[in-house]
């Protein structure tokens, strides 16, 4: 035993990360003597039949033919393919196993002779889960051929309907957002528990990051390639109390399935394109713009430097150039991602080693990401009762980032984010300086533009320049300056004992750190000094950290017992879940630095402002599961759970109090029916197996923030110079986790000799205790606090069909869809509110009982007026400033509905005008193989959902000097033009561009998502066990007609904002080319 010790240590030591593991399975020491299995008999009669291959319909030699869940009856077939076996006369059940071929149920008829069974190769998906599936759980695994940086899109590729998932967006690794079964929270988070290893992993979605559209993803921080299987438990999650509302996101990492030591080496580069981009004016039409938009100033100038056409003009080399902006800031750029994974070992000690590199460009210059991941996943059995297991990884990721997408307003500062500056950057100017009547070609500009310095000589306070992004890019570039890393180690340990067959106990203790760190700067060369409103003076630049910091200790202590009492089988284990989680964050904010070579935090700086969170909350829950199982026909799973948490208040209206603390009590019951197991069951060729499900489960969501329940003051900067305390929050003593009430039925079938797999699940939830925001008297000093006062429900469906259209022994094709739906409704708001507003990118979210939640709510139009006479007989009119003066639209404004008929456009003519929630949505998938070439192509889509492209509401809106799309070259010009596109007019007074339906598109879409093609060369060598080739492209083509650069992205993690699109760098084609070489 000592050796096996000392190996396992040594390993330890010469890893990257010390750790050791263990696998449930492993309970058995080389140098124990191996006890004998009491197997458990019972009155047995026997059965006989046959297996044969699905390709050649050939009989099938050495298939596992055994009983499900009862030790010690199986068999094997012979040459013929056929097998005899004696079975508990309860059995009403075969498992069939063979290698490379899909695991297959049987149902088992009363005759002694049974119907021939067909196996499929697992080139095929699997047309049965590992056991009855009685929660409709689904799994994702063989990533083998993926270039992607998160489980994300992986997860959106393979599990479709039954997990509703949208990329953020074209930059790697900022993962997206996952909504399984449908919306199950409001205000909170409504995104699934992710489960990693059996440890719960927080995901920080509430967290801001200091540069705009990007995010955080917590998951990009682990492989791909470390992944082996995904699981998304939708039903059932009572087990995980106040969190499992949202589902629970089960992943597992690799793990040793070898004695031998097996060396696998994959590496993998490519390409990813420019992404569509959107047609804007060039030098000429932007120069016809701007000067219609000057006409509308209150400048008396007509001689303007940019409008001069003389070519010996001094100027005219400066304003006549036809720049792209883009192609100075977007690029094709380049990836490349590495793996080696080494596993073996023996009875006593198995081991996982993996090592990873992944560089990733972004298609926007200077933006990019590398990542370093080690893995190490040990199994060791100590005895034949005690055994041990030790996991631990550490993941780097480095980023260069700058701010990406529209700004969301131009009061606190000038826009500064490269990709929308290549679109609204004029055309005329040169990206190179212009000095002594000459136009450098290499010289970066980096003087302020000062073509309008006249005109709007008298606009004080309002920022009209724009920076060169070609100078943002060169002079925030740095470490120091615009820099992020992320760093995550974690930590298990789960040692187990095994008191006797039946009895088993573990704890599972782990520990997950997350460092954050985040550089932010806005460099002086290259932009323009501007007007920040909530200081209210003009500034140069500014500079800003971040330092976060996650600890999280997880402990769940198990005690699992199992028996079985004839033809019933019961398992049950039960527990003490507590999570210990402290978050730290510090960010810092100064403004001039008075040159880029020192773009450093001091208190030196103008306005310098610090700012941080030291938050703490734990959670403590008792659980158990009961599964039952009567003649492997009738299933039943009971759950209970019992949680307290730090986040509830102490007087939560449904807790039970004990112990001093609140808690919830969460549970829930699944039941299945085999009908196919029946003996009255006739199998035929068109069914083969049919189960049926339904359950119940009331669990809960306590996704708040952790001080919510509690009265605290905050340190706060007044007149951004004097520092002092405020009273940041009443606490609710009743405040208590959201409640979701869930009913689910299910049905899985396979037809046609198991060749067509049928998966439909349906779900009704109520949801209650929604968190949201109660008003607060003018007394207190704060205007809200967090409440339970809400009420939603929640309906929807998915269903999954996969059929092998194809199978030979050359030739293997499978094709199938899936399609999802999901409706929601809000019930009830407290203090008898009939609706909630939330503004977000300037549009108002209403959320409103009797409707969806999160619903785009403007203004209805009917066009643009052509003719005064038109204007004048519509009467329309918006009151001034004063709130005394009517001023009335006129020709070439838009025309807003008039709701309620008084001619004055207010926020009583606003109505919905879209819906983000998607009216289906799913995947289409199909593989054919030609012997050892194999050709995937995966498709995703949404339909029905509605759009507010706030990108081209920025360049539409006809009202600043930046450039505009070429649409607008069909602006509203004069008398009686028939248009779509309303005159321009500065700082729009008329409010044409506010939130309307004109902003409001289609977003629906279907995209070739994946196609990969891969070969195995058949090579077996002492040193080489094979080699396999793949190449693959990546959102080859989309189908839509969203007017924007790209229909997929998410603005925010939350449920409210779903559907804005901010102009954040799109997805584009990619194409990637790869070797994996087995050792």
């Amino acid at each position: 035993m000592r050796k096996y010790i000392l190996f396992s240590l040594s390993l330890l030591m010469v890893s990257p990360l010390t750790t050791m593991a263990q696998d449930d399975s492993q309970a058995t020491a080389s140098e124990t003597k191996r006890a004998a299995k009491v197997v458990k008999k019972y009155p047995v009669r026997t059965v006989r039949g046959k297996v044969i291959d699905g390709r050649s319909h050939q009989p099938l030699a050495g298939v596992m033919v055994s009983v499900p869940d009862v030790e010690g009856y199986s068999s094997m077939t012979g040459d013929d393919g056929t097998y005899q076996i004696e079975v508990p006369r309860f059995a009403n059940m075969l498992q069939l196993k063979s290698p490379e071929m899909n695991v297959t149920l049987m149902g088992l008829r009363k005759t002694e002779e049974q119907p021939t069974a067909v196996l499929y190769p697992t080139g095929f998906s699997s047309e049965y889960d590992d056991g009855v599936n009685l929660t409709s759980t689904t799994s994702a695994q063989n990533f083998k051929y993926s270039n992607d940086v998160s489980i994300e899109s992986e997860i959106q590729k393979k599990l479709g309907a039954e997990m509703h998932t949208t990329l953020r967006n074209g930059t790697p690794g900022l993962g997206g957002i996952m909504l399984a079964n449908g919306l199950s929270s409001l205000n909170t988070n409504a995104q699934p528990l992710v489960v990693v290893d059996g440890v719960i992993y927080d995901q920080q979605y509430g967290r801001e990051m200091l540069h705009s559209g990007f995010y955080n993803d917590i998951l990009s921080n682990i492989s791909v390639t470390d992944i082996e299987k995904v699981t998304l438990l939708r039903n059932g999650t009572a087990l995980y109390g106040s969190k499992g509302a949202n589902g629970v996101l089960l992943i597992e990492t690799r793990r040793n399935h070898s004695m031998a030591t097996r060396i696998t080496a994959s590496l993998a580069g490519g390409v990813t394109l420019e992404p569509k981009f959107i047609d804007m004016m060039n030098a000429s039409q932007f120069k016809s713009y701007a000067s219609d938009l000057l006409g509308t100033t209150n400048t008396s100038i007509t001689d303007f430097k940019f409008l001069n056409e003389d070519p010996t003009y001094y100027y005219y080399p400066q304003y006549h150039n036809n720049t792209d902006w883009k192609d100075l800031v977007y690029r094709t750029a380049f990836t490349q991602n590495y793996s080696v994974n080494v596993e073996g070992g023996d009875d006593v000690a198995n081991y996982n080693l993996s090592l990873g590199y992944v560089n990733q460009q972004s298609t926007l210059k200077y933006n990019g990401m590398n990542r370093l991941n080690i893995r190490f996943n040990t199994d060791i059995a100590l005895s034949t009762a005690f055994s041990l297991r030790f996991d631990a990884s550490f993941d780097n990721q480095r980023r260069n980032l700058r701010n990406d997408g529209a700004p969301l307003n131009y009061t606190e500062g000038t826009p500064s984010s490269p990709s929308f500056l290549a679109y609204a950057k004029s055309p005329m100017l040169s990206p190179y300086a212009y000095s002594e009547g000459v136009l450098s070609n290499s010289f970066i500009d980096i003087n302020d533009e000062t073509y309008l310095d006249e005109a709007l000589a008298l606009y004080d306070k309002y920022n009209y320049k724009l920076a060169n992004p070609v100078a943002i890019n060169i002079y925030g570039d740095g470490n120091n300056k615009n820099h992020f890393q992320n760093s995550m180690v974690s930590l298990s340990v789960t040692p187990k004992y095994k008191f006797n067959s039946h009895l088993t106990l573990s704890e599972h203790f782990a520990y997950n750190l997350v460092n954050t760190n985040e550089k932010y700067y806005i460099p002086l060369n290259g932009v323009p000094s501007y007007y920040v409103s909530a200081l209210g003076v003009n500034r140069e630049n500014e500079v800003r950290s971040l330092a976060s910091k996650q600890n999280s200790v997880f402990s769940d202590l198990r005690l699992d017992w199992a028996n079985r009492y004839g033809a019933h089988d019961l398992q049950a284990f039960g527990g003490a879940r507590i999570i210990w989680e402290s978050y730290s964050l510090n960010t810092q904010l100064g403004y001039n630095t008075g040159n880029d070579k020192t773009p450093f935090i001091s208190s030196s700086l103008q306005n310098a402002q610090a700012s941080g969170a030291d938050e703490s909350w734990d959670s403590w829950a008792w659980y158990a599961q009961v599964n039952y199982n009567y003649l492997q026909r009738y299933y039943a799973q009971l759950n209970l759970t019992a949680e307290t948490s730090s986040r509830f208040g102490h007087d939560a209206a449904d807790a039970v109090r004990a112990f001093s603390a609140p808690w919830g009590l969460f549970y829930g019951v699944q039941a299945g029916w085999l009908v196919s197991n029946e003996p009255w069951f006739t199998p035929t060729q068109w069914l083969n197996y049919l189960k049926l499900s339904a359950g119940y489960d009331v669990s809960g969501n306590d996704d708040i923030d952790p001080y919510a329940a509690r009265s605290y003051f905050a340190g706060k900067q007044f007149l951004s110079d004097v520092s002092g305390l405020s009273f940041e929050n009443i606490g609710n003593n009743e405040l208590q986790w959201e409640t979701t009430r869930r009913f689910n039925v299910g049905i899985e079938a396979n037809f046609l000799s198991n060749r067509l797999n049928l998966r439909a699940n349906y779900f009704n939830s109520h949801i209650s205790n929604l968190l949201t925001y109660q008003s607060l008297g003018w007394l207190s000093g704060l205007k809200r606090n967090w409440s339970n006062g809400g009420k939603m429900k929640n309906q929807g469906f998915d269903v999954t069909l996969s059929g092998k259209a194809i199978v030979t022994k050359d030739w293997q094709w499978e094709l199938g869809a899936s399609v999802g739906h999901y409706k929601n409704e809000l019930t009830a708001l407290p203090e008898g509110q009939n609706s909630i507003d939330n503004t977000v990118y300037g549009a108002t979210i209403r959320s409103q009982i009797g409707g969806a939640a999160n619903r785009f709510y403007g203004y209805k139009t009917e066009g643009v007026f052509a003719t005064t006479a038109e204007a004048k007989k519509a009467g329309l009119y918006i009151v001034g400033a004063n709130g005394i003066d009517h001023n009335y639209f006129s020709a070439g404004d838009m025309h807003f509905v008039d709701l309620n008929g008084d001619h004055q456009i207010t926020d009583a003519d606003r109505t919905f005008i879209g819906d983000p929630n998607p009216k289906a949505y799913g995947n289409v998938f199909t593989s054919l193989s030609y012997k050892r070439f194999r050709l995937d192509a995966n498709f995703n889509y949404c339909l029905g959902n509605d759009v507010f492209n706030y990108q081209r509401q920025q360049l539409e809106s006809g009202s600043r000097f930046i450039n505009q799309t070429t649409a607008m070259l069909q602006r509203w010009q004069s008398e009686g033009d028939q248009t779509s596109m309303p005159r321009v007019s500065f700082q729009d007074p008329m409010g044409n561009s506010r939130f309307s339906d004109r902003w409001i598109e289609d977003g629906s879409y279907f995209r070739l998502k994946t196609v990969t093609l891969s070969y195995t060369l058949p090579v077996h060598t002492s040193y080489l066990q094979g080699l396999e080739f793949w190449v693959q492209a990546n959102n080859v083509f989309t189908l839509t007609k969203y007017l924007g650069s790209d229909p997929e992205f998410a603005v925010t993690s939350s449920v409210i904002g779903q559907g804005i699109d901010a102009g954040q760098l799109p997805q584009s084609r990619s194409f990637v080319a790869g070797v994996k070489i087995n050792l």
